[in-house]
């Protein structure tokens, strides 16, 4: 099974059980956001999530991103939105993978989804420059491979918890974390 066996499209509220029970399988329970926290991401930011569905209709991985700006991530349990007035960054809050499609490269495909979709954007302040994540669980090395750096700036993670760190890479060859 290869990251092409799935059908990317971008997330309705229908999904956002599914959604819960995949965060669960994926992450610890100190990680895990409730369905209203979802909710109110896809509210704020329907163009900005995703998910990737199986041929029988089961979700296969699900992705979160919103407008942010650099070294401003929301906090973990955000579900408000209010960090996209003068957004500068792609900010890629959550994503998971179900166990069944682990391994097929669909979560490298999620992520150039997202990038790309997050330069070809325009907002009222211009375009998108960045893409920004925390890193939990021990997975700076998989974000390292792509293209993720720490950030210069160090924003506060302790909704996080210990071991979370901040990510950063330009949208853009020639721009420079």
């Amino acid at each position: 099974m290869t990251s092409s066996n799935f059908h990317l499209r971008p997330m309705q509220g229908a999904d956002l059980p599914a959604v819960v029970a995949l965060q669960a399988r994926a992450y610890a329970p100190f990680f895990h956001e409730d369905e209203a926290v979802f909710r109110g991401k896809l509210t704020a930011f329907p163009d900005w999530c995703w998910v990737a569905q199986m041929a029988d209709g089961e979700l296969a991985a699900y992705l979160f991103t919103q407008p942010a700006r650099l070294g401003r991530p929301p906090c973990l349990g955000d579900g408000s939105g209010s960090h996209k007035d003068g957004a500068d960054t792609l900010h890629l809050h959550d994503m998971a993978v179900s166990p069944l499609a682990r391994g097929t490269g669909l979560a490298a495909r999620m992520t150039a989804h997202a990038l790309e979709a997050a330069q070809k954007a325009e907002f009222r302040h211009g375009r998108l420059r960045w893409a920004s994540l925390i890193a939990v669980q021990g997975s700076v090395p998989y974000w390292a491979r792509h293209g993720f750096v720490p950030g210069q700036v160090a924003p506060d993670l302790s909704s996080y918890g210990p071991g979370a760190a901040y990510l950063v890479r330009p949208l853009a060859p020639e721009l420079v974390p």
